[in-house]
């Protein structure tokens, strides 16, 4: 984290916004290890004298959650494991290991997103920021946020397409960590999943993309560690479906929004009960009963309609959308999942 950026995204509590409603600006508390200008290892500090809380950097990442003690016993392995192992003992370890273990699912699930974001020859996700950025009324300027972003592909494009600072924020730490080594090293290097525990290396030189400007962050969605009205605009791809409140989550889209901006959301309704308790899904259930017979096209677009059509009012509202954009997941070399994905501009209202 580069101390000019986070001057400039003046960061707030998670804490304080969950357990008190208040906005208490986060400070340097340590910089226990910097690399040309960048900290790698320290922590923020709530300014907030009843708070205090602190929240680590690592790898140069701000974790900044309302509870990173859960986070942590649920993401250990992500943030200790290491990433300077060689082919040889790495498959070995994959062996022993074995099928379904926190290593294999952890492996597996970092090859299947590093394919679809950093495949030198047939990459799924530049087709989906294709996509986004067409369905912008003008091109993307200001500091952006991409809200899920993964392996982080996304940050990257819009960095090179805005030329101003962008943040790519993700719960996942092992996702971010590979992000971020891609950024400070200049080079893709992943492992996809030929079949079964046999995986493949891949390394190349990135290209060349304003790296200078991105700032990787694991914060929750569903609290963000972001002032009211920071953002001039943001991406959320395919992360509507995958959290536990997606109300929750079009709301904080909309509160960390400036004024007027655009946002663009996309999702393939690709509900799950693991991820989302049933009945917070937009659509999907109540086929008897809801106005458009659970269709989760229709029920997003009637909670985010110009007049609050649903009654409520996440300060954001449709303008603009495209349906059936095609995703791509390759989960080995001999099986690919295809997703329909639907997508929205979003305006803030103001």
């Amino acid at each position: 984290m580069f101390l000019h950026h986070f001057e400039q995204l003046r960061p707030v509590c998670p804490l304080c916004r969950l357990s008190r409603g208040i906005e208490s600006f986060l400070s340097i508390g340590q910089n226990a290890k910097e690399d040309n200008g960048e900290i790698l290892e320290g922590s923020l500090i709530c300014s907030n004298r009843i708070c205090q809380r602190e929240h680590p950097i690592i790898d140069g990442i701000p974790v900044v959650l309302a509870d990173a003690s859960s986070w942590l016993n649920n993401q250990v392995l992500g943030v200790l494991r290491r990433d300077d192992l060689g082919d040889f003992i790495e498959s070995l370890l994959g062996d022993l290991s074995g099928h379904a273990s926190p290593l294999d699912r952890d492996r597996g699930n970092n090859a299947i997103y590093a394919h679809s974001h950093w495949a030198k020859n047939t990459p799924s996700y530049p087709i989906l920021f294709d996509a986004a950025m067409q369905l912008l009324a003008r091109p993307p300027k200001g500091v952006w946020i991409d809200i899920g972003c993964s392996l982080g592909r996304g940050a990257f494009e819009l960095a090179k397409t805005t030329g101003n600072l962008v943040v790519g924020l993700d719960l996942n730490f092992s996702m971010l960590r590979m992000a971020q080594r891609i950024r400070r090293t200049g080079r893709v290097s992943y492992r996809s999943r030929r079949v079964g525990l046999v995986f493949d290396s891949h390394d190349y030189v990135l290209p060349d993309y304003p790296v200078d400007q991105i700032s990787f962050w694991c914060a929750d969605v569903a609290i963000l560690p972001f002032a009211a009205n920071t953002f001039d605009g943001s991406i959320c791809m395919n992360m509507l479906d995958c959290v536990q409140s997606p109300l929750g989550l079009l709301f904080e889209l909309g509160r960390i929004a400036k004024p007027s901006s655009e946002s663009i959301l996309c999702t393939p309704f690709d509900w799950a009960a693991g991820a989302t308790e049933p009945a917070a899904w937009i659509g999907g259930h109540s086929q008897r009963s809801t106005p458009h017979q659970g269709s989760s096209r229709a029920e997003l677009k009637r909670f985010l309609s110009p007049g609050n059509e649903a009654g409520i009012d996440t300060g954001l509202f449709i303008e603009a959308d495209q349906d059936n954009v095609t995703w791509r997941l390759q989960t080995h070399e001999r099986s690919t999942t295809e997703y329909d994905v639907y997508f929205a501009r979003l305006r803030r209202k103001g």
